[in-house]
């Protein structure tokens, strides 16, 4: 008897604690199902009670309380960082020079030395490029010291994101903050806000010098206009999602902000790959337009066309798989190559 009743107990603790959750984050489930099945969820019926709406403004409230707290956690480890670094380290000494030798003493033993052989020529020397010229023979994108890197994007960036924190942050002191989130794109801001969320870190971090974004993969399907669904690739369809890209660009250009925008590769499935095409072309007109830096990714990973690649052939391991079963991801090996390619895009002073 008494085991029955505390099985009641627990199954009403976990009841409540259920709908309790259900109530407070509403609003996040309501965009993760329209994200994940295309159509409203069940939830969003009672949207007309005013009881059920109060929890999803605690939700919304509990979210920003959240943010702002990470965004003061993340100040502090900056604050730390520089404090350890000018308290503990200290810059290495310059190696002791011999004492250099009087300007005129060296011009006197030139000459002296020219005169010494018989019909010498003049020692020539190499053409100076002035500083103008030398910047432009290099477009790679310039990350100086103390910058930040944004890294956002879906799934995709989270399988690069890694590959590129290690080597900016060791070889080049540059911090990298990966944003990235599975299951995210531009066209349900409602499940995850990129132009938002760009922006609030950018605000945040004004020391950032570069904002990676990788997306496309979750946006080829119809988007939600109120009670309608606006069909992919329409024009009202390509207007909103112009529109959430150019935001994204206005954040970068408002913070003074490079940006590198890469490309969404090719897909094992013809009417994925079709649409990402489709985006991809949307991508590199609103983002060259902008005058920011649009970066393909199917070559990187072994395709020169449209068609999806497997496969690919290196010359020091042979035939490898960048890609995996799903024909999305990437495998090990394909996340090294995109994360080579795109530090391939930067120089650093």
């Amino acid at each position: 008897m008494i085991a029955r009743s505390a099985i009641r107990q627990a199954l009403a603790i976990l009841g409540s604690s259920m709908l309790l959750l259900c109530w407070i984050e509403q609003s996040s489930i309501n965009a993760y199902w329209r994200q994940t099945f295309h159509r409203p969820s069940q939830l969003e019926a009672l949207s007309e009670l005013s009881v059920w709406r109060l929890g999803a403004e605690l939700g919304r409230e509990f979210r920003d309380q959240s943010r702002g707290l990470l965004s003061r956690l993340d100040r502090w480890d900056d604050e730390m960082i520089a404090y350890f670094n000018a308290c503990c380290l200290r810059p290495a000494l310059p190696p002791a020079s011999a004492p250099a030798e009087p300007a005129a003493a060296q011009t006197m033993a030139q000459t002296t030395a020219t005169a010494a052989l018989p019909n010498a020529a003049p020692t020539p020397r190499p053409p100076s490029v002035p500083p103008q010229q030398a910047a432009l023979k290099d477009a790679r994108i310039l990350l100086r010291p103390g910058q930040k890197v944004l890294l956002a994007g879906d799934s995709m960036m989270q399988g690069v994101a890694p590959h590129l924190l290690r080597p900016l942050f060791k070889l080049h002191q540059i911090k990298a903050l990966d944003l990235s989130k599975q299951s995210t794109g531009l066209t349900y801001p409602d499940f995850f806000n990129w132009p938002d969320t760009i922006e609030r870190q950018l605000a945040a971090n004004p020391d950032t010098g570069l904002v990676v974004v990788f997306l496309g993969a979750n946006d080829t399907w119809d988007m939600v206009g109120g009670s309608r669904y606006i069909r992919f690739a329409s024009e009202e369809w390509e207007q909103r999602y112009r529109e959430r890209i150019r935001a994204i660009l206005a954040s970068a250009r408002k913070h003074g902000t490079q940006l590198l925008w890469l490309g969404a590769p090719n897909m094992g499935k013809d009417k994925l790959n079709r649409g990402v095409q489709y985006i991809n072309g949307v991508f590199r007109e609103e983002v060259e337009g902008a005058g920011q830096r649009y970066l393909s990714t199917r070559e990187a990973l072994g395709s020169e066309d449209e068609t999806f690649t497997k496969f690919m052939t290196l010359p020091d391991q042979g035939e490898v798989a960048v890609r995996t079963a799903d024909g999305i991801h990437f495998t090990r090996q394909g996340q090294v190559l995109l994360a080579r390619r795109v530090l391939a895009e930067l120089r650093f002073e």
